[in-house]
């Protein structure tokens, strides 16, 4: 018996050995996990919204974003090796309901460039009318007083209670604006 805790000891001071040697860090899980490792391969975010993750890649790689919908759905990361945080974005006008970022091995290191990872994305909170919104709203762009604090456009999109309020008369939400809404602290200059 006290041979088998011996053993037992011992194994888990070279298994604690070896993970500390090689300073060895699981974020979660991974196909592939001698290429990639990700904090979370699987996430839930609202349309219109970002993510932060954590993510570790042996190999420098390229990224790609799967089906989507929206030109607002993108990635942002340095596609080299290493421990590094990436941002997923969802354009608010996503319609696709699983959006994939895929991570392909890209390093003169690895002849096989065909092993890929991926994060996938449950899209909550999708606006099925917000494409239509947006073709309703276009002329708002080249409203005559728009300017570097205020866009009618920018407004009217991010604001759903004045697209109730005002619709698309650019003059109602310029002066909504000025009157109101910049001491709200709303957003009028970019799409939130």
């Amino acid at each position: 018996m006290r041979k088998q805790i011996e053993r037992i000891i011992a194994t888990v001071f070279i298994i604690a050995l070896s993970i500390t040697a090689f300073n060895f860090k699981s974020l979660a899980y991974s196909e592939i996990p001698e290429y990639f490792d990700f904090e979370q391969c699987c996430v839930s975010v609202n349309a219109g919204s970002s993510i932060d993750l954590g993510m570790r890649a042996t190999y420098n790689y390229d990224a790609y974003v799967g089906s989507h919908t929206s030109s607002k759905t993108y990635i942002e990361c340095s596609e080299k090796s290493g421990s590094q945080r990436v941002v997923l974005h969802i354009g608010p006008d996503e319609q696709e309901k699983n959006v994939f970022f895929y991570f392909y091995v890209d390093d003169k290191q690895v002849d096989d460039k065909s092993l890929y990872d991926c994060i996938e994305v449950y899209v909550q909170n999708i606006d099925p009318t917000y494409a239509q919104k947006a073709d309703m709203a276009a002329p708002l762009k080249w409203y005559a007083n728009n300017n570097g604090e205020f866009n009618a456009y920018d407004y009217y999109m991010n604001y759903p209670d004045l697209q109730n309020a005002f619709g698309t008369n650019g003059d109602a939400l310029f002066t909504h604006f000025y009157q109101t809404g910049k001491a709200e602290h709303r957003v009028a200059n970019r799409l939130l």
